[in-house]
């Protein structure tokens, strides 16, 4: 029992001296004693904090599902489930909460089960309420710490991504101005890859299981390792020599080499090394076949043909659209895969329509 003489005497002597606990907080007291409880409560109220009380653990569980507090003061021994019981209730439904265990000196070998599980302070019965007060203060201001602290984490992880996410920015800008640099080096290419992420963007909604966002990224980048070719190749107006084809076939690796630092995505990387890989093993740089390809890999490959055959070139006029649809649907089972080639023939509406907004008179070259 908590000594009822103790706590008259010091509650008179603190409206007397008029003493405030610098640190305040929210404290459920839970004790089976209406007059323990009364006493506390209105000893914590005097210190500056707000009360709760509860005279079993079920109450005290009423109270932590509808309220937030900072400390809870329980007695080990209750009716029904124990302080103990209380506990664990308490790291369950509010962990940064603090525990104060009040105990008599019998109780001992089973409080100390709770200090080993996370009761915070252990006040043995009878004690001196500047004990208790003393105690209280050191558990609100290690509540107090470790809210800080988490508070001063959670502002340090937004800062960060933050940072993150404009260092990210900037990462884009450098490697779009890269892909337009490539696309600067040939006039007959300019604004392919734009078309090509239009294509491949519409026939991987027919697939449905890409993630777009990424996918554009890789579309609107994928033939960056260009500006590794020789302007003579690129716009050589004839037939490519042997030599002059095993340059232009460096341009998947050498574009994966030039976004790995800048591009961690497996996603995005694997369509700029892999979309000029046939489905029958015949394609570069690394002769993958079937579905050891890359899925988006296998889209853009489609896309990317369609606007190579209807665009002009150095070397050739563009093709008309349906010679262009009945060579990718030749190629079905070959150069592509014929899950890709089902999903471009669904979207061929759509993929027609783009392809006349792109090619419109008026954005026709001279």
């Amino acid at each position: 029992m908590l000594a009822l003489s103790s706590v008259h005497a010091q509650d008179a002597g603190m409206r007397s001296l008029g003493v405030t606990d610098p640190i305040r907080g929210r404290i459920l007291v839970v004790d089976d004693e209406p007059n323990i409880r009364r006493l506390l409560e209105r000893f914590l109220g005097r210190l500056g904090h707000e009360v709760r009380t509860a005279g079993t653990v079920p109450d005290a569980v009423g109270l932590l599902a509808s309220e937030r507090f900072d400390l809870v003061i329980t007695d080990l021994r209750l009716p029904g489930p124990s302080g103990l019981d209380l506990l664990v209730e308490v790291r369950s439904r509010a962990p940064g909460t603090r525990m104060i265990l009040m105990s008599a000196h019998a109780d001992i070998a089973t409080a100390s089960t709770a200090i080993e599980r996370g009761i915070d302070q252990l006040i043995v019965k009878p004690f001196e309420l500047d004990d208790l007060r003393a105690r209280i203060t050191t558990s609100l201001a290690r509540h107090r710490a470790e809210r800080d602290a988490a508070r001063e984490r959670e502002a340090l992880e937004a800062r960060l991504q933050q940072r993150d996410r404009e260092s990210k920015i900037w990462v884009l800008r450098a490697a779009h101005a890269l892909a337009a640099a490539v696309e600067a080096k040939d006039s007959y290419t300019a604004g392919h890859a734009r078309r090509v992420t239009s294509y491949a963007m519409t026939i991987a909604e027919v697939i449905g299981s890409i993630d777009l966002l990424r996918f554009r990224l890789a579309g609107d980048l994928h033939d960056v390792g260009k500006i590794g070719v020789p302007d003579t190749v690129l716009n050589k107006p004839g037939r490519l020599d042997n030599e002059e084809f095993e340059m232009v076939k460096k341009h998947p690796g050498i574009g994966e080499r030039i976004l790995q630092p800048m591009v961690d995505d497996p996603l995005v990387l694997g369509v700029v090394r892999w979309h000029h890989e046939r489905w029958d093993g015949r394609g570069y740089p690394d002769g993958l076949a079937g579905e050891d390809i890359p899925l988006p890999a296998r889209v853009l490959a489609v896309a990317d043909t369609l606007d190579a055959m209807t665009s002009r070139r150095a070397y050739r006029d563009s093709q008309p659209w349906e010679a262009a649809v009945a060579e990718i649907r030749r190629c079905s089972g070959s150069q592509f895969d014929p899950v890709m080639v089902d999903a471009f023939n669904a979207a061929l509406p759509h993929l027609k329509a783009h392809h006349a907004s792109f090619h419109e008179p008026s954005r026709e070259r001279a």
